[in-house]
């Protein structure tokens, strides 16, 4: 470890992981479920208005005012209330129903909405999505792309791959739409504290208490995988621990023709991502996510700063997801990683510790690295969450 001029303490980096755990835990609905009802309430509500709505996903017909009156009785003659219904209990029963059924009425309404979903990405989002249940859009695109190699006629299986790139195409364009219109402006009290937190031996196997005053921290790194700016009021013009913060935009960032937004799968140690590169199919590593690293410096930004020197990682509210899992695997089982710390969401008496520990397992290959470098429970810490949400310009 690198010593500091002057004395002999030593340096550790920090890289926290930003996911949208963090946004969450801001109040903002930026998760892919919140996404796709402003998407199902955005087209259903121009069809109601417009008589019919079509994009590259699907076609919505109103079939008249009459019917959506009807409904008053079932309170669910908004669209909103409508929509929120079959959210509750599963858009099967919406789609390609000519009657309904609501909860706690005897009666079957006619269904005031002719759907017609021309995506199959689509429509397995939609029978997925719900309120007991979380979608994770870029494991059902992978999922359906390795359905579509599997065709035995090539013809059929360069159409199959090019309509689900067009389909997720349309989804990223609608999901940059929405989340352009959240408002980020908010702050939650100890994200600078924690920021600014000091080392701690006790997050490592090989120092004792007693090594704590014998490193700092020196250079952090904030990976930012959400397309949002929430994590720049509580580092932009600022220091921790004396040193400046980088934001990483991994992903990419939104209004920045610079850094577009990367969308897509990004697991090639799936037992299943080798035979892709012996396809012949064209068009199937269209939204791999490891090409689209190339086209922005983010991704050797990361190499460059895990190869400086040991380092520990931070973990706020990132799912440690397979759509990511090339480059979690490249930064936990990094020679100069030393530890990995979670912050967890914590409701009432659960947190989601142990299955956050599950899916960052998957990212080791080798599993005693995995046990020495995770933290352990009692030395991990609660995310600051939303309850104590002020203003920013407040």
């Amino acid at each position: 470890m690198k010593k500091e001029k002057g004395n002999q303490k030593s340096a550790i980096n920090r890289l926290i992981l930003v996911g949208n755990g963090f946004d969450l835990a801001h109040g903002l609905k930026t998760g892919y479920n919140d996404f796709l009802l402003w998407y199902l309430n955005m087209s259903f509500s121009a069809a109601k208005q417009n008589r019919v709505y079509e994009d590259k996903l699907l076609v919505v017909s109103f079939e008249g005012e009459a019917f959506l009156e009807h409904l008053r009785g079932a309170k669910a003659s908004t669209v909103s209330d409508f929509i929120a219904h079959f959210y509750r209990i599963g858009f099967r029963n919406l789609i390609g129903q000519t009657y309904l059924k609501f909860e706690g009425w005897a009666n079957h309404y006619f269904n005031p909405f002719k759907i017609h979903i021309k995506s199959d990405l689509l429509s397995r989002l939609m029978f997925d999505c719900r309120e007991t249940n979380w979608v994770e859009i870029e494991n059902v695109f992978y999922e359906l792309l390795k359905q579509a190699l599997r065709e035995a006629d090539a013809n059929e299986k360069t159409k199959k791959v090019n309509v689900l790139n067009q389909s997720l195409a349309e989804l990223i364009r609608h999901l940059q739409n929405y989340l352009l219109q959240i408002n980020t402006d908010v702050a939650v009290p100890g994200y600078h504290e924690l920021l600014n937190s000091p080392f701690s031996a006790s997050d490592f196997v090989e120092f004792s208490v007693l090594d704590s005053d014998s490193y700092y921290i020196s250079s952090t790194q904030v990976l930012n995988f959400n397309y949002t700016d929430t994590i720049e009021k509580y580092v932009n013009g600022q220091r921790a621990n004396g040193n400046a913060v980088e934001i990483n935009y991994i992903h990419g960032k939104l209004r920045d023709e610079q850094n577009p937004v990367i969308f897509g799968f990004g697991d090639e140690l799936d037992e299943d991502y080798h035979g892709f590169e012996l396809e012949k199919t064209r068009g199937i590593f269209e939204y791999i996510k490891s090409f689209w690293y190339f086209r922005t410096p983010n991704y050797h930004n990361l190499i460059r700063f895990i190869d400086a020197g040991p380092f520990q990682v931070y973990i706020l509210g990132h799912s440690c997801g397979l759509s990511d899992r090339t480059m979690l695997n490249m930064i936990f089982e990094h020679q100069y990683c030393r530890s990995v710390k979670i912050f967890y969401y914590q409701n009432d008496s659960l947190n989601n510790f142990t299955p956050l520990t599950q899916e960052i397992a998957r990212h080791f290959k080798d599993k005693q690295q995995m046990r020495r470098k995770i933290v352990s429970f009692e030395r991990s810490v609660k995310m600051p969450q939303v309850d104590q949400l002020y203003k920013v310009n407040d």
